[in-house]
Parts: C-alpha cells; sequence; structure tokens
C-alpha cells in the first residue's frame, strides 16, 4: 500500500519562486507590567542586608559611627569632599545647537548658582553622605526666579509658621530649584512603596515632630551601589565586620603593651583580710610607682610587699600586622587603598600607588556619573517640564552631567619622558593652550598671537612643506629655523606625554 507524501521536499528554485508570507508583530500596548521587583520589602522596611543589625532605620546609628570615629572612612570622607570641591555640572548640547539650547544651558548653569548652597554645597553633601549610607534624600523645592518673589513661609509640626529668607537672583520669571534640603538619613522611618515595590517617597519621622511623608516627585534621590534598591547598597556593610574585628585586635594590643610596660604584682604576707585603709595605700602606692615622673616610691603596710614586674611582648609585631591589613581592607572596599600604600606599610612600589590612586580616581569619577545621571533623570526632566514653553526653539532636553577630577601631571617623570619621545607626534597652537591651561601654573598663549610658541612668531609650526606634493626632493627643502625646530620638537614631546600619561593610544 502505497503512502502519500504530504511534505514533498521541493528544490532550491522553486523555494525561492514561492511568494513570502508577510510576518505580522502585534505590541499590546495596554498590557500592565506583570511581576515585582523581588525587594525584601514589608509595610515599607527593606531587609536586604545580611546582617539584621545593618537593616534600616536600625543601622544609622552604626554608620554614623564609623563615618565620624573610623579613621580609615573619615579619611575617604575627606578626600570625596576635596575632590567634590573641584567638580563642576556639565549641560550637554546638540551638534547644531540652536540659539534655545544655548539659552536653556545658561538657565541649568545660572540655576545651579541660584539656588541655596550652589552646585558645591549640593555635591559636598552628597558625596559625604551616599557612598556612606548607600543612599541620600533631597528635597528639591522650586521657586520663581524673581528677585521679588517670597517663598512661602515652611510650617513645623507645632503649627508655627517660619518665614523662607531665601530670593532668587535671577531675573528672567523661570522656574527653578531654590534649595536642595538634604534630609538626614537619621530620621528616616519607611519608604511609600506601591504594590510593585517601586518607590514613591520617603517617609520622616523627626522628634518631636509627627511623620511627614516626601513625595519623589519633589525630591532628589540618589542611590549608591544598588539602582534596584532605593537604600542602595552602602559599602559599609563590609567595613563594619572589619573594623569590629580591628577593634578587638586594637584592644589586645593595648593590654599587651600596658602589661609589657610593667604592672604591679602586690602580695599579703600575713593572714586576715584587707582592711579599707590597706586597700587605700595599695591605691596610692601604685599610682605613686606607676605614674611616669622621676622619684616614685611607695610605703607599704605592714604584712603587705609589692613588685613591678615586666614582661616581654612578642606578639606585638604581629598583631601590629594584623591590624595594618585590616585597616588597608576597609580602604580598599572604597578603592582608596592608596592612602596606605607607603605612608601605613613598610612596604609597597611607587608604581603600585600611582596605580592605585589612578584607580581611586577613577572609581570616584564613575561614582559622579552615576549621581548625575539621577540627577538629570530628576531635576533635570524637572525643570524641562516646567520651562520648555519658554524655549520653542529647542532641538532636544540638553544631558546635565558632572566633570571629573584630573590627576596632577608628575612634571619630573613627564620631563624625562619627553626627552625620549621628541619630535614623533605633531601638536598645534590649540593644543598647547589647551595643555598649558590644564597644567595650572602655566600661562596660556595670547589668542591673538596664535602662531606664537616660546616666544618664535612665524608661520604655523605644525604645517610643513610635502616634498611629493611640491615636486622636489626631500634635500631640496627649506630649512626651518633652529628656534621654531626646538619648538616643534617640545610640543610634541609635551602631547604624546600628555596622551601616555591618560593612557590613550
Amino acid at each position: 500500500m502505497s503512502r502519500k507524501n504530504h511534505n514533498p521536499i521541493k528544490s532550491f528554485s522553486e523555494l525561492a519562486a514561492a511568494p513570502k508570507q508577510e510576518t505580522q508583530v502585534r505590541i499590546l500596548l495596554n498590557q500592565p507590567e506583570k511581576g515585582t521587583s523581588g525587594l525584601k520589602e514589608w509595610a515599607g522596611f527593606i531587609s536586604e542586608a545580611y546582617n539584621q543589625q545593618l537593616f534600616w532605620p536600625g543601622v544609622s546609628d552604626i554608620y554614623s559611627r564609623l563615618r565620624t570615629s573610623c579613621p580609615e572612612i573619615v579619611m575617604i570622607a575627606r578626600a570625596f569632599t576635596s575632590w567634590a570641591r573641584n567638580i563642576t555640572p556639565v549641560v550637554d548640547l546638540p551638534e547644531d545647537a540652536s540659539d534655545d539650547d544655548k539659552r536653556y544651558q545658561d538657565f541649568i548653569l545660572s540655576d545651579f548658582d541660584n539656588m541655596e548652597g550652589g552646585f558645591g554645597q549640593y555635591l559636598e553633601t552628597a558625596v559625604a553622605r551616599t557612598p556612606f549610607d548607600g543612599f541620600a534624600w533631597f528635597s528639591a523645592v522650586p521657586s520663581l526666579r524673581l528677585p521679588g518673589w517670597v517663598p512661602p513661609p515652611f510650617v513645623d509640626g507645632n503649627g508655627v509658621k517660619w518665614p523662607d529668607d531665601w530670593r532668587s537672583e535671577a531675573d528672567d520669571g523661570l522656574i527653578g530649584i531654590r534649595r536642595l534640603a538634604y534630609r538626614d538619613s537619621s530620621t528616616f522611618f519607611g519608604w511609600d512603596m506601591n504594590g510593585q515595590k517601586r518607590v514613591q517617597g520617603f517617609i520622616q519621622q523627626d522628634f518631636p515632630y509627627g511623620q511627614v511623608t516626601l513625595p519623589l516627585k519633589d525630591s532628589l534621590h540618589h542611590q549608591f551601589g544598588d539602582p534596584n534598591n532605593p537604600e542602595g547598597n552602602s559599602p559599609l556593610q563590609a567595613v563594619w565586620r572589619l573594623e569590629r574585628i580591628k577593634f578587638g585586635l586594637e584592644v589586645i594590643q593595648g593590654i599587651g603593651f600596658e602589661h609589657s610596660a610593667g604592672y604591679l604584682n602586690v602580695q599579703k604576707t600575713e593572714t586576715g583580710t584587707l582592711s579599707d585603709t590597706d586597700k587605700q595605700n595599695i591605691a596610692d602606692a601604685a599610682r605613686a610607682i606607676l605614674t611616669a615622673q622621676e622619684g616614685n616610691y611607695a610605703a607599704w603596710p605592714y604584712g603587705i610587699t609589692g613588685e613591678v614586674k615586666d614582661i616581654s611582648f612578642s606578639s606585638a609585631a604581629s598583631l601590629l600586622e594584623a591590624i595594618k591589613h585590616y585597616s588597608i581592607l576597609m580602604l580598599s572596599v572604597y578603592m582608596m587603598q592608596f592612602i596606605a600604600l607607603n605612608t601605613m606599610t613598610n612596604t609597597g612600589a611607587q608604581a603600585s600607588q600611582v596605580d592605585s590612586t589612578n584607580m581611586g580616581v577613577f572609581t570616584f569619577n564613575s561614582m559622579l556619573d552615576g549621581f548625575a545621571k539621577q540627577y538629570d533623570d530628576q531635576i533635570g526632566k524637572r525643570l524641562y517640564k516646567w520651562n520648555k514653553d519658554s524655549f520653542p526653539g529647542m532641538t532636544c532636553r540638553p544631558k546635565i552631567k558632572f566633570s571629573h577630577v584630573r590627576n596632577n601631571l608628575d612634571m619630573g617623570a613627564l620631563g624625562s619622558f619627553l626627552n625620549s619621545i621628541s619630535g614623533i607626534v605633531p601638536l598645534g597652537n590649540d593644543d598647547m593652550k589647551a595643555l598649558r591651561k590644564e597644567a595650572g601654573w602655566m600661562p596660556e598663549n595670547n589668542p591673538e598671537d596664535d602662531d606664537i610658541i616660546n616666544g618664535v612668531k612665524g608661520p604655523n609650526l605644525t604645517t610643513t612643506p610635502d616634498a611629493g606634493a611640491a615636486g622636489y626632493a626631500p634635500e631640496d627643502m627649506p630649512e626651518q629655523k633652529t628656534e621654531q625646530t626646538d619648538a616643534q620638537a617640545t610640543a610634541d614631546m609635551i602631547r604624546m606625554a600628555k596622551n601616555v600619561y591618560r593612557g590613550r593610544k
């Protein structure tokens, strides 16, 4: 019995000639989002930390102690705030920026200066708290940029009105931010979250006032370490365990140093109990003998003898190395171990210190990029929504970014390197100006004298005759002046060193 083949194999020519079926893609625009983020949250409290003592809001006291009493964390915080003072806001413009694009850029930059405390106070607060608490919350209060506009008063929990002294220095009538008011993490009471565990607001409890919910739409919320957790992921979770181990070692070391410096051994040679007078005499004798001054002596009561003994502290060196180890680990959590190299340790090459410094600065700059993105997504979009009608010719919303910290150029190493790469890469006058400006101490060239380098005036020094295009041999090329040649060689060396130092190829 024959079987009919319902799927005969077709040739390639038949397949190519067959009409192609069109594929339609259906997009369900009204389909709601399904599922949740999976955040371990209940009734506004999050339990993502690995230890219950590190749950907010109870962990506030622990983090505050580490920020203020742990030397390594204090050093990191001081470095962050020092670097932050050299950061400036940047507003990117499109390639073919319109006049309104440029006007909007000026508005954004001026609003940083117009708000209370300016950009510096905001960023210094952000870098001093966010990477240690894991998050930071600012109440972003809007304003009308007119000197005569008076902000509404603040009403406290008792119903008392307090006038707002802020006044605008701008007079353009636009809507800006008058204050980024930081809300201390110690007043955190819980999160206002929706059914999908997304944050809608910050619940604050600042005694003796009652609870107040600060909506996210009127605030600036910074997160560090975990963008899916409103509390972030603070590196102090790792530091907390290291600091406790280091603290225990320091206690043992202190006891050992005390014993090795000498201790008083007192014995009673007669029967009976010690009277209160005997105890006081022993205390006075111990204070006199162990006080660091000359002529120490003691008068023992009858039946009591005493002797000052000292012991060797053989484990002192190993304890000290262990303490240094945990100290460097705490710095390494923030990629700031370069603070310890060659200062807190007995070993460490200069090259490793430079590499670690670069890594610390790179990490800090990456943190700034995250803060700038969060600022742009929240405050930047808000300002654009409020003021876009005042800039009808704007092509797109300019993005708000923050500048970066740059490593200082090592002039000694730079000079040695320049001698070995003389005359390799051409360098224009604009490059020279930028380099002189970046050096910080070298004066810039006069813009009107674009063709002056090292005091030599003449044609553009980066342009040399092309032998093939001119039709003559290289030996027939005109000779350059010695001063110009030296200036060009110096410019070439500086340009190459600058690129190599920054790691560009």
